[in-house]
């Protein structure tokens, strides 16, 4: 069958459209309208940013956009690094449709798994941890959770936090690196009577509305992730650390997740503006949660280096003082302590923690900025020195731990 002319312009107008997307957000990092660089690195990572955004918007919208069936997209990991990701959460996200029925099948090996609005501790399984999860917008039994009657899979992008979403969220906690078990595992299906057998052939007006929509998808994303970092740094005084809060900063009118009447998670960050030779020195008591970390990201909400650079840690890796406190240094030189946060050198960024469902202890961390020589006499006397050999096993174990996590 020849190619119609309506085929070819729709397919042209589409990536165009998209191409038009590309250079118009890279000129409003290059001429200063997006985002507060400072210098040309600082540019450089804002325009890498835009064009991870670029990647996986396409990405998302050509292979993970089918309702009919879903797949999920690991996102927010190693490979597409945006929204602040917390190291220890593999985030896998599917599009569905509200007039659909779903089935996720997964195990987590023991491990804190969220699935929409149930828990772990609220999902029946195997006896060897085996689950099966509905998800529609009728109730069906007990593990069960809802999705809106007139979800749309993909074609609604919020205001606010624009991302590669449609329909179900995914968290897979692993914050027990050392475990000796295989990382966990997920599968999605359409199930109801409606489910068609196989999917359809691709054809020239489907792959023009995908382009255009991960072109809608690029827009909102690239702008909102990167102003808000902006937007953060300028409500934030630089290396001070904020009190634990359950909105998230830079985001307005956040709705917390509650379990059992309680926000499950408090947020705290340090927008740190380092010269070589400063220090950021922060001392905390310990939450009651069971689990808390500490995370840098770069000016774009990025994660870093998380491979080659100690850039996050939890409370299982994190080194506590026999006066039941936790300190952590942000630098860019090594000051030799177990609880190094590496910048990699780089000037401005975020430090952000997390309390992960705190039953009464909240606590608020103190800051404090001084020399990098100036550390270890601000550390109590028993705290460990940490030398060059005992650093470069740490991230060489560190490079183990996350492969085989993020391996594909």
């Amino acid at each position: 069958m020849a190619i119609g002319a309506e085929e070819r312009e729709a397919l042209r107008t589409a990536w165009h459209g998209h191409c038009d997307a590309l250079r118009e957000v890279a000129d409003e990092v290059i001429d200063g309208q997006l985002g507060d660089p400072i210098d040309g690195g600082e540019m450089a990572e804002l325009l890498r940013s835009v064009a991870r955004l670029a990647a996986l918007s396409l990405q998302h919208r050509l292979d993970f956009n089918d309702p009919d069936f879903p797949v999920f997209l690991r996102q927010m990991d190693d490979r597409f690094r945006y929204g602040g990701p917390d190291n220890n959460i593999a985030y896998f996200m599917a599009v569905l449709r509200g007039d659909a029925t779903y089935r996720v099948r997964g195990n987590n090996n023991g491990g804190t798994v969220n699935i929409g609005r149930l828990w772990h501790e609220n999902i029946v399984t195997d006896a060897d941890g085996t689950f099966e999860v509905i998800v529609s917008a009728e109730e069906q039994g007990e593990n069960w959770t809802p999705i809106p009657a007139d979800l749309a899979g993909d074609t609604v992008i919020p205001a606010q936090y624009p991302m590669a979403g449609g329909g179900l969220t995914i968290r897979r906690y692993d914050w027990d690196w050392d475990r000796d078990l295989p990382p966990g595992w997920l599968t999605i299906e359409r199930m109801d009577d409606g489910a068609p057998a196989y999917p359809p052939p691709l054809t020239a007006p489907r792959l023009a509305a995908q382009i255009e929509n991960a072109t809608r998808l690029f827009r909102a994303a690239a702008r909102w992730w990167n102003q808000r970092a902006a937007n953060v740094r300028a409500d934030n005084p630089a290396n001070v650390i904020t009190p634990p809060s359950t909105e998230p900063p830079g985001v307005k009118n956040f709705k917390a997740p509650m379990t059992g009447g309680k926000a499950w998670l408090y947020y705290g960050i340090i927008p740190f503006d380092l010269a070589e030779d400063e220090a950021i020195l922060i001392e905390t008591e310990l939450p009651d949660g069971p689990y808390w970390s500490f995370t840098l990201y770069n000016m774009w909400w990025e994660s870093p280096d998380i491979m080659n650079r100690q850039t996050s840690l939890n409370a299982n890796q994190s080194h506590v003082d026999a006066d039941g406190k936790a300190r952590f240094v942000i630098s860019g030189r090594d000051p030799g302590v177990p609880n190094w946060l590496d910048t990699g050198g780089v000037r401005r960024g975020f430090l952000h923690y997390r309390w992960f469902r705190p039953d009464v202890a909240i606590p608020t961390p103190t800051s404090h900025l001084l020399k990098v020589e100036a550390v270890r006499e601000a550390l109590p006397s028993g705290h460990p020195h940490v030398d060059a050999e005992a650093r470069a096993a740490t991230l060489s174990k560190r490079r183990e731990q996350l492969a085989k996590r993020f391996q594909r």
